[in-house]
């Protein structure tokens, strides 16, 4: 089963990042200001698909008001899940183990992870 989190591409994402960034609801206007965009059509069509799927809501006033109906972090988690799975067979031990053998976490990283760990533990 997808979530409206899965469902939503790159291109799509860039216009949710706007949009979590105001932190208020914005118009194709101001979305497109912040995207650099001069082709509006490209963005209002992203819009139309994000708000068909349920990701964005709109509000009509003198002009149409977009807001995020799903959170940054529910599409992170999402997409890490769905990462976890694609890349490392549903493990997260393996992708973690993968990063440290690529040396992507530094000590600072590892050091963070551990406490982290610790505080989950501890929790339970």
């Amino acid at each position: 089963m997808n979530t409206v989190e899965e469902k939503i591409p790159e291109a799509e994402l860039e216009v949710m990042e706007v949009l979590w960034d105001a932190g208020e609801p914005r118009t194709l206007g101001q979305i497109k200001e912040a995207l650099s965009e001069k082709n509006g059509d490209t963005t209002k069509t992203l819009l139309r698909r994000l708000c068909a799927k349920g990701a964005v809501g709109q509000e009509k006033r003198q002009v149409y008001w977009y807001t995020p109906l799903v959170s940054r972090e529910e599409v992170r988690g999402s997409r890490t899940k769905k990462l976890i799975d694609k890349l490392y067979a549903g493990s997260a031990r393996n992708m973690v183990a993968a990063l440290v053998q690529a040396d992507q976490l530094d000590q600072e990283d590892i050091a963070q992870l551990r406490a982290l760990l610790d505080e989950l533990s501890e929790g339970q």
